[in-house]
């Protein structure tokens, strides 16, 4: 599972279609490859939100159906733009250009992309501390959520060590209270 992996593994993955598209001559695979990069990382936040969710108690603020929401523009907006070849409304994985009415429904796509980002950096951070995280405090994390082949190396160990004190708060919670002996 993608939650549990080492942050090489995760690394490896999310950056393998765009090795791949450095390959490619053709400009559909090449397009095909950049959204299905932009389609793990979307979908590796949305996996780390969800999870993250389930280990905070009290969803104070937090709208995972917002982040769906979000995330699905943002996949819609990219796939429109491969598979339309509209040349008014572009996005790769390297540049974007969009012109006329579109150009409106872009800004909140950047917004629902940078939205994408910040969510799982706020919940990271309110999981590890009890506590909503103010805009200060979620900046480092969102910055290495949003640059992730360097964030990927520092949010995937703690998103492990967060899992694993899950686990062992309910095996500790799940196993019988020993009788006292007689």
């Amino acid at each position: 599972m993608v939650l549990r992996a080492k942050h090489w593994q995760v690394f490896l993955l999310l950056l393998a279609p765009h090795f791949l598209s450095w390959y490619t001559r053709d400009t559909i695979t090449d397009s095909l490859l950049g959204y299905l990069c932009a389609l793990s990382l979307v979908a590796w936040l949305v996996l780390q939100s969800n999870q993250l969710l389930a280990l905070r108690p009290m969803h104070d603020g937090y709208s995972s159906t917002w982040l769906l929401v979000d995330s699905f523009l943002v996949l819609g907006a990219w796939g429109y733009s491969v598979i339309s070849e509209d040349p008014d409304f572009h996005i790769s994985t390297t540049s974007w250009h969009v012109e006329g009415v579109s150009g409106w429904f872009f800004f909140y796509v950047v917004f629902a992309y940078l939205h994408v980002h910040w969510f799982p950096a706020s919940l990271l951070h309110a999981v590890e501390t009890g506590h909503r995280p103010d805009a200060l405090k979620t900046v480092q994390w969102f910055l290495l959520y949003f640059f992730w082949p360097v964030g990927v190396w520092f949010i995937q160990p703690r998103l492990n060590k967060l899992l694993e004190k899950a686990e062992l708060d309910k095996q500790a919670t799940d196993e019988p209270i020993p009788e006292p002996m007689a």
